[in-house]
């Protein structure tokens, strides 16, 4: 069954303070996000250190097999809830969690918000690597951009969602795999992430802090939806409510 246990206390701790750092740093020196960008630009060729056939296709194949395992997530939620039963030995809360995981992050959030409004432009489009918008500190709306911008990376949002499902997938059945297919699956799913992050880097399509908050808004997502199916918070706030119709 898919409902591994976490330390969900010391997880929520561990995001806030990314989210600090992360936020501090990246406003505190946003040339950050310059100095990685430059590491992949050329004045005569641009943004073409890495962009080879077979990172793109590796990139392609991995967005097909995120928006299938959303679509199956749609279908098997519904289903379940109908069955009031596991379908492909997954629970239906389990379901409901990788759904809204997809849909209120990469889907809601990221693309449905950020992505649509920040106004920041992407790195091949900056004056300084060849384009003529100007830079944009992260977390800055600006108007630099009008749609699908810069802030923040779609990709790697969506990215995140499928290493975390591999990675808890893999904690769920760790007792049936040998110690290295849980390392392997680990190592598969940080891979995955890493991979799509140095991607979108490499060939100007995204700085460095839209990945990294990326991740953080798929990651916060999944931990609130967490505590709201696995960690028993709808039953708290239920009764929280229950107690201030009464007083």
């Amino acid at each position: 069954m898919f409902e591994p246990k976490s330390d969900f206390a010391r997880l929520g701790w561990a995001l806030l303070v990314a989210w600090i750092v992360a936020f501090v740093l990246f406003r505190a020196m946003p040339g950050i996000d310059l100095g990685v960008t430059s590491l992949f630009y050329r004045g005569d060729s641009g943004f073409s250190v890495i962009t080879n056939p077979l990172w793109e296709w590796l990139r392609q194949r991995l967005w097909d097999l995120e928006i299938l395992l959303f679509v199956v997530a749609l279908v098997c939620w519904p289903l379940s809830l109908y069955l009031r039963r596991a379908v492909l030995r997954v629970t239906r809360r389990a379901w409901g969690f990788v759904l809204g995981v997809f849909f209120f992050g990469p889907i809601l959030i990221v693309s449905g918000f950020l992505k649509a409004h920040s106004g920041r432009a992407r790195p091949a489009n900056v004056d300084l690597f060849g384009g003529d918008h100007l830079f944009t500190p992260a977390g800055t709306f600006a108007h630099q951009c009008t749609r699908n911008c810069s802030f923040v990376s779609g990709e790697v949002a969506s990215v995140t969602v499928l290493s975390l499902v591999i990675w808890l997938a893999a904690d769920a059945i760790r007792d049936r795999l040998p110690h290295w297919g849980l390392i392997y699956l680990r190592v598969v799913a940080i891979f995955l992430s890493l991979f799509i992050v140095v991607q979108r880097i490499a060939t100007g399509r995204h700085f460095l802090s839209d990945t990294v908050f990326a991740a953080l808004v798929s990651l916060s997502v999944a931990w609130l939806l967490w505590g709201l199916i696995f960690g028993g918070w709808t039953g708290r706030l239920r009764a929280a409510v229950a107690n201030l119709r009464q007083s």
